[in-house]
């Protein structure tokens, strides 16, 4: 009894238990890991031509490609990091100078009053009219409002990685390190935690096969599509001449993965702004630009970059990724399209082991005729 029964019973029990200590301990650098992991699988390739021209010598490939990461992805995000700060705070205070003017749409009022009497636009304009003056009455209180909803969350995460500094570059090392790690050993680690999963080995090879098309698929399809909307939505802001456009341009590769209304979010306003200051030509350039090419480019880069690599749908994917966001935060645009294809994956499984249901059994054979009496 005990052998059967106890014996293996108390033995899970410790591994759980044990498997849950070591993720107590593992839990408050999971983020600095699981970042590491993904830029290892992504430039995962261009560490192996290196480790190939330095002849097969996994440790200095992987000391240099650490190297080659730091010096191209993390001082420059490092110092996007302080120059978004700074820009933040300019912002804010354009806002409140805007805001303690005496009426700070009173040349759009102007120019609005002379089409009182036109005949088309008359209705329009006396109904427009006393909405923008009860705006500019209460603007000195809803301006600062709307500026501190607007960056309220990136002021707050800059200032949050700026204020724990120490926090910040030891997750850095953290996740340096641990690429350092997954690039020399990644592949026999990778056969050790392939052994551990209950699946033949050819068949644990697909899975985490596709766990990294996967990986490589949003990050691309997602990622770049993010930042050219991001990228774009700046340089409109910049030639139309609203301030800090790097913040806003990087406000709005953070709002590209809201659906439907997206950077709208954004440029909507900054639309108005131009037009309420009397810079209507600008307001109706910026306009286009910004219906036209950065919310629709989505719909052209996410499906080219993407197209079947991530082995699913793209609404799928697409549920996947704001889902992961919601649940698990900036981590879950990776987690949760993972989750689905373990999930899918599983599902083919079952589907390879289970039998298909029998056939229908033949009509039976015709008795003899019956006996005439």
């Amino acid at each position: 009894m005990y052998r059967r029964v106890i014996g293996p019973l108390v033995a899970c029990t410790l591994l759980a238990f044990l498997a849950y200590l070591v993720y107590q301990l593992a839990r408050p650098f999971l983020a600095a890991i699981g970042v590491g992991l993904v830029l290892t699988v992504i430039t995962f390739p261009l560490y192996d031509r290196i480790r190939r021209k330095l002849g097969g010598r996994d440790g200095a490939a992987a000391a240099l490609m650490v190297l080659l990461v730091f010096l191209l992805l993390v001082i420059p995000a490092v110092a996007l990091i302080g120059v978004l700060g700074e820009q933040a705070t300019d912002v804010y205070r354009w806002g409140e100078k805007a805001a303690s003017q005496d009426n700070p749409v009173q040349r759009t009022l102007e120019r609005l009053a002379a089409y009182r009497n036109h005949p088309v636009l008359g209705r329009g304009v006396e109904w427009i009219l006393p909405q923008l003056e009860a705006f500019a009455a209460n603007a000195k209180h809803t301006v600062p409002e709307a500026m501190k909803k607007l960056i309220g969350t990136v002021t707050g995460m800059l200032t949050s990685i700026l204020a724990n500094v120490l926090a910040f570059f030891l997750n850095l090392i953290l996740a340096l390190a641990a690429m350092g790690i997954f690039y020399a050993r990644g592949e026999s680690l990778l056969g050790e935690v392939a052994a551990l999963v209950p699946l033949p080995r050819e068949r644990s090879k697909e899975l985490f096969s596709r766990l990294g098309m996967v990986t490589k698929a949003v990050v691309k399809g997602v990622g770049l599509t993010c930042l050219a909307q991001g990228a774009l939505g700046g340089l409109g802001f910049w030639i139309a001449g609203i301030p800090s456009a790097l913040l806003f341009g990087t406000v709005m590769a953070f709002t590209g993965l809201i659906p439907v209304v997206g950077t709208a979010i954004v440029w909507v306003p900054a639309v108005l702004y131009l037009f309420f200051t009397g810079q209507t030509t600008w307001a109706m350039g910026l306009l286009l630009w910004c219906a036209l090419l950065v919310g629709n480019i989505d719909n052209v880069l996410r499906p080219l970059l993407i197209g079947g690599k991530a082995g699913m749908p793209l609404p799928l994917l697409i549920v996947g990724i704001l889902g992961g966001l919601i649940s698990f935060g900036l981590m879950g645009l990776i987690t949760g399209p993972l989750i689905l294809t373990v999930l899918l994956f599983v599902l083919e499984e079952y589907h390879r082991e289970v039998p298909d249901a029998e056939e229908p059994l033949p009509p039976a054979a015709p008795g003899p005729p019956p006996v005439q009496g």
